[in-house]
């Protein structure tokens, strides 16, 4: 047997194993605190002798040749699963040796980190993990701490933020953007530009999730042309679903130029009905509801037509505003009917934006690398639950819900983060 096989068998001396096992028949609590603390202890005396180990390998070389001892230290140091431990850490005299098994400035392991990190995504205030953290982890750590923690998961989030596409041909893409409080210098609200792809498949994926400084045209030029240096096929794009934000139609036209463009009919909506006079509006929005439903193209612009005729005289802006768009309301009848009800609005990406917004109402004001985390993980989540849910599913209707959301996905996303 190794020294390595040596010090990792931790062996638990009990003198009456038939006593022990009476006791976890009277008080199982207790006798589990009794098998812990043999445990705890074992776990002591590894790391213990571990770090004398190192301080004799430091003390051999030849630039410690003149360098010695200098007693120990005592830490108290986190261990996952086993709780805060109090070591004994060798010293030198010239105080060169940081032991690698308590590195000096941590107060516990990585894997703490990342469970502080977790925690904290699933939606649990800094402070209530905090407050929690000496029961769930066996020690007691700051809100501060917390926050720092999301730094641990950076890396795993900018990997998938920035994965290679050219594995799936993406059909339609839509495209928005959403505000957070964004903590650098001072707090500010900073968009996040998303893009959502529907695959040839039907499934969708979040492409993009870029902080920008506007959510402006040549903010979008941007995010496309990224999309495209990681192997986004151009030509396979047939369809963008946006909002109206001015010069976006053209920038996603430059962009991709065999695709066309559909206008959100919620967010015109929102142009339109200002327009008219709230006596009218119950009936106007019938009508409206005609055109946007229709059961055919050709229906639509008939329905349009009797809605223009109908409300041109009182709602004239209306109308013209409208009708300026009316190509772009109605592109979605030239594709499959069974996506009619996604392709109609941005919605599907807007409820990706609300849990966005969910997941990071317990953090107030977000740093920029946890912003970039607290992203990554909620597209991961939705990810997993739309591996095996089309665009033509009625569970479309709720990506927002909580109850989507199943243990077993979190699971797979906490492994996809960790590793």
């Amino acid at each position: 047997m190794g020294l390595g096989e040596q010090l990792m068998k931790i062996v638990i001396k009990v003198k009456d194993a038939v006593g022990l096992a009476r006791r976890f028949e009277e008080s199982p609590r207790d006798a589990m605190r009794e098998v812990v603390g043999h445990v705890r202890d074992g776990m002591r005396r590894t790391l213990e002798e571990v770090m004398e180990a190192e301080i004799t390998l430091f003390l051999g070389q030849d630039a410690e040749r003149r360098n010695k001892r200098n007693g120990y230290t005592t830490r108290k140091f986190g261990i996952k699963g086993i709780g805060a431990l109090e070591l004994r850490v060798p010293r030198d005299r010239e105080g060169r040796f940081d032991s690698n098994v308590v590195p000096s400035g941590r107060h516990h392991d990585q894997e703490i980190d990342r469970d502080l990190a977790l925690l904290h995504l699933a939606g649990i205030s800094t402070r209530m993990v905090a407050n929690i953290s000496s029961r769930v982890l066996g020690m007691q750590v700051s809100h501060t701490h917390v926050s720092k923690s999301l730094r641990t998961l950076v890396p795993a989030a900018t990997q998938f933020m920035e994965r290679e596409l050219g594995n799936r041909r993406f059909k339609y893409l839509y495209v928005d953007g959403t505000f957070f409080s964004v903590r650098r210098s001072t707090v500010d609200k900073e968009p996040t530009l998303v893009v959502l792809g529907v695959d040839d498949t039907d499934r969708r994926s979040i492409l993009a999730m870029i902080q920008g400084d506007k959510d402006a045209a040549d903010a979008w030029r941007m995010v496309f042309s990224r999309l495209k240096e990681r192997g986004l096929d151009a030509s396979a794009v047939e369809l963008g679903i946006m909002d109206g934000l001015p010069g976006l139609a053209r920038a996603f036209g430059e962009a991709f130029p065999k695709a066309r463009v559909a206008r959100c009919w919620v967010h015109k909506s929102r142009n339109v009905m200002p327009l008219v006079p709230r006596r009218y509006q119950a009936a106007f929005e019938n009508d409206w509801n005609a055109v946007a439903y229709a059961a055919s193209g050709t229906v639509a612009k008939d329905a349009f037509i009797a809605l223009k005729n109908r409300w041109k005289p009182t709602c004239g802006d209306a109308i013209a505003s409208m009708e300026r768009d009316l190509d772009a309301l109605l592109v979605h009848y030239e594709f499959p009917q069974v996506h009619w009800d996604a392709l109609r609005t941005t919605n599907p990406i807007e409820r990706i934006n609300k849990e966005f917004k969910r997941r990071s109402r317990a953090m107030e004001t977000i740093g920029p690398e946890s912003l970039k985390v607290l992203l990554a993980f909620t597209a991961l989540r939705l990810e997993y639950g739309w591996a095996t849910t089309p665009i033509t599913s009625n569970k479309l209707k709720h990506v927002g819900s909580r109850a989507t959301w199943q243990a077993k996905q979190l699971e797979a996303v906490t492994k996809e983060l960790m590793n």
